[in-house]
């Protein structure tokens, strides 16, 4: 049991790590967008809620 355990907990890290990453590309997206053209406001919001559910 204890395998299976470490494997779940890996993977729960690997999530947190996943979605940290994520957080971080849709803070940088406005901001690149706002470097490609200047005319089109970075309107994008920076969070979003999701069902925390995947599938």
């Amino acid at each position: 049991m204890k395998d299976v355990m470490e494997l779940l907990r890996a993977k729960e890290q690997e999530l947190l790590k996943l979605k940290r990453q994520v957080e971080a590309l849709r803070i940088a997206l406005p901001l690149l967008r706002a470097d490609d053209d200047p005319h089109v406001p970075a309107t994008t919001p920076a969070t979003t809620k999701g069902t925390g559910q995947l599938g």
